[in-house]
Formats: C-alpha cells, structure tokens, sequence
C-alpha cells in the first residue's frame, strides 16, 4: 500500500476515507481528530496540503460528523483553502469545534471568508481557534474581533505572532469583555514599524482590564511584548479584582527584579492562581529573594523561572519557600546561574519527594565530590504549542486512540494547563472496571427512558 502512496504522489485519488481515517485519532469519548500536520506528510510523502486538496478534507468532515477536531498546522493551503474549508463545512450544520491553522499562510481575505460565513449561516460552534504564525495584520485583527460574537462557543483563541498592534488587540479586547473565551494567546505583538510603535502601557492596561471584566478567562499568555515593571503593576490592578484566573505567562518580557516584587505582594493577598510563567525576564537574585516573600502564601502548584540570571542565593531563597500548604508540582529553573550550594538542597528535595523528577527539569549529577545539574526534557510547552515531531524521521502509521478527562476521572487534577501534562495523570480503569461502568450507563438510560414514558402517559400500567 505504501508503494501505492509513493506512486501517486499526494493527487486526489490518495484521499479516500480510508487514507484519511489513518490519520483521525480516536478519542474515549466517540469523537475523532484529523491530523494533517504538514510535517509529518513531508516526512512522509514529501509534500503538504495544498488549497486544492481541501476540498477532500471538507468532504470528509461531512461524511464524518464525529470528528471534532481539525489540526492543518503549517500547511500551505492560504485563504483559497479556508474558503473552501468555509464554504463546503462551517456553511452548514456541522460538529467542528477545533481548528488549528497555524501557519497556513493566511492573510485577512481568508479570515473575512470566516467572519462573512459565521454571521450569515451561523453554524460556526467553533471552542478553538489557533492562527499562531499567519500574518494576519490588524485588519486580520479588528475581522477576527468581529468574528468572535458570531461564535459564542469560543473558549481558546490564539492570535500570537500575527502582527497585532494595540489597537488591533484592544478592538479584540473589546469583543471579549462578555465572552466565555478561557484562554488567550495575545503573545509577540509588534513592538514597533517604520511609521508607530506600540505602547506597552496601553496594552498591559488593555489586558488588566479583559481580566477585570472577563469572569471566564483562565489562561492569558502575553510573551514577547516588551512589558517591563510598571506594565506589571497595570496588571496587578486587574489581577486583584479578578477571581477565575489560573495561569499567567508573561514570559520572556523584561519585568526584571521590580516586576517580580509587585508579583510577590499580590501573591500575598492569596490569589486563585495556580501557574506563574517569568522565563526570560533578565530576574536577578533581588527578583529571586522578593519572589521566596510572596510563594508562601499562594497556591502556585506551577512555577517558569528559567533562563533568567537567579544565582544560588535567589534559588535557594525560593527553594526554601517551596513546603507550603499548596504544594508546588512543576519547577522549571534551568538556564539560571546557579551551582553547587543550589544542587545540594535540590538534590536533598528530590531524596525527601517534596520534588518528583517529572517535575522538575535539572537532573543533579556528581562529580568529584562537586554537584552540578543537566537538564531534563520536563518542559514540553513549546514542544507542543508549536506541533514539533517527536522524531526526526517518518514512524510506523497507527491510528492513535486518546483519552478524554471526564469531571467523573480520578485523582482530581492539580495541574491541568494547555500544552503541559495534567498532575497527577487519570488513573488506569481495569477491565471489569469500565465493564461495569458501561453497565451501570446502560441502566441508567433505561431508568431514563422509563421515567420519560411514564411522565408522557406512554406506560399501560394495565399490562
């Protein structure tokens, strides 16, 4: 069959339902997602998707109403394949609720197509909606803002690397005050051109108020946009009015040690947030000491501080804040300028379980009676935000099944952000363990139908 692929070299006849249904994963709960990442066809078949072959994707989302999930990740199909994608599926009744089109080469006419059909039809029911990557511009933008009220069932959007501008982002902004969006990608904003540059202030002041108004966000992620202390503190004033915030990325900024001391005193008032990314932020040792201040008293279970300038003093501080009533799960510190003294008591935590080697990304090793620390592949964020392969070359073709959290899965979840593994993972069910749960399913739709008949009068009790 593989000879038969190598011949036809990606023309339609490839794409029949059973070359597609090889790549649709298959989740626990019935649904189905369709995986056409771009670099794992060229690894394959040399070649990625092109605006022509959209056409059979779109027939076989038709033709399959339970696949809910559409992953064309740096394919080449540019607007003509979004309008197709529009015009063949989200035009009609369908059941598509995640897209990612990151870096597929599209411009503002593609997204135009996409806000046109969402206002006529309104079959768009879209949760997900990733264009990371294709340079929309701030027309893109301001369209994508009026799309967002034609699809009230978005909860993750992402428009990082877009070539936003503030006044682009604010009119999005705008948008979602009132939505149910829950996570929000605003990351590397144009920071300047040769006609204006963007005001930091203005947009740190434009996301403190989204989270002062928005009761759903969980999750915002703002790298790269040139924020530095006093845009911290524009934050902080919506941050302290806001209750449903979990996760806050303002990695790779410039906050420096006075950022970090207004996020160690509003880490004192005991905010609900559970994960803190300050990678990259030129963090000293005084950031260091001033963030070991506020660690006791919050409930961060998630902790980036990586690829900062923290020497020993400032990680052992923070390392000592560690045992706290919310105990933290993930520590990622590595690229900071720490030694010995450091790896010690790293090395005592880890003997002791108050860190577990999944969760911390330095492996501590001896040599010659002096400790040091190696990295450990434990931070996969951008590993996965991005869509890389886990090998640099094609692995055997198998259709991938997934498992689907449930609120019924236990260990609850401590640590459950997009693109990071949930702590602690769901516990394995036994065979006979899902038999009965299936059973005990199935008697409760018959009590279910029963109930429903005997409320219609549709039950002869004379029988």
């Amino acid at each position: 069959m593989s000879r038969m692929w190598e011949f036809q070299k990606f023309k339609g006849l490839r794409f029949t339902d059973t070359f597609l249904q090889l790549f649709s994963e298959k989740n626990s709960d019935g649904t189905k997602k369709l995986r056409f990442k771009a670099n794992e066809l060229e690894q394959r078949f040399q070649e990625q998707l092109l605006p022509a072959d959209m056409v059979y994707v779109s027939t076989f989302l038709n033709a399959h109403p339970e696949v809910v999930e559409v992953d064309l990740s740096y394919n080449g199909i540019e607007d003509e394949g979004l309008e197709t994608l529009c015009n063949i599926t989200l035009s009609h009744q369908n059941n598509l609720q995640h897209l990612n089109l990151s870096h597929c080469d599209i411009t503002p006419a593609g997204i135009k197509v996409l806000y046109f059909i969402a206002e006529k039809y309104g079959f768009v029911k879209l949760k997900t909606l990733r264009l990371t990557g294709n340079k929309l511009g701030p027309t893109g933008g301001h369209l994508t803002a009026l799309f967002a009220p034609f699809c009230p069932t978005l909860e993750h959007l992402d428009v990082g690397d877009t070539d936003q501008t503030a006044d682009s982002v604010d009119c999005l902004f705008l948008q979602l005050y009132r939505s149910q969006i829950k996570i929000l990608d605003v990351s590397r904003v144009i920071p300047c051109n040769n006609m204006t540059q963007v005001n930091a202030v203005f947009l740190s002041e434009s996301i403190s108020e989204l989270i002062r108004l928005n009761d759903t966000i969980v999750e915002i992620h703002a790298q790269k946009c040139s924020f530095d202390a006093h845009d911290v503190e524009s934050l902080i004033l919506g941050l302290k009015l806001n209750t449903s915030l979990k996760f806050l990325d303002i990695g790779y900024n410039n906050i420096c040690c006075v950022g970090v001391e207004f996020l160690s005193e509003w880490l004192k008032t005991r905010p609900q947030l559970l994960g803190l990314c300050i990678a990259g932020n030129n963090i000293k040792n005084h950031g260091g000491v001033a963030l070991s201040f506020g660690m006791p008293f919050s409930k961060l279970r998630y902790l980036d501080i990586s690829y900062n300038h923290i020497g020993n003093e400032g990680i052992i501080a923070i390392l000592n804040s560690i045992k706290k009533p919310y105990m933290l799960r993930y520590f990622l510190l590595w690229g900071n300028s720490f030694s010995h003294p450091a790896n010690k008591i790293i090395q005592r935590m880890m003997l002791s379980t108050v860190f577990e080697q999944r969760g911390i990304d330095v492996k501590i090793y001896e040599v010659d009676g002096v400790l040091y620390a190696a990295r450990y592949p434990v931070d996969k964020y951008k590993h996965r935000y991005y869509g890389v392969m886990d090998h640099g070359c094609a692995v055997g073709l198998k259709i991938k099944r997934n498992r689907v959290e449930t609120p019924d899965d236990k260990p609850r979840a401590l640590v459950n952000f997009a693109h990071i593994d949930r702590y602690p993972e769901i516990e394995k069910k036994s065979k006979q363990g899902q038999a009965t749960d299936e059973k005990e399913k199935k008697i409760a739709k018959c009590e279910d139908v029963v109930k429903n008949e005997e409320k219609s009068g549709g039950v002869d009790e004379s029988n």
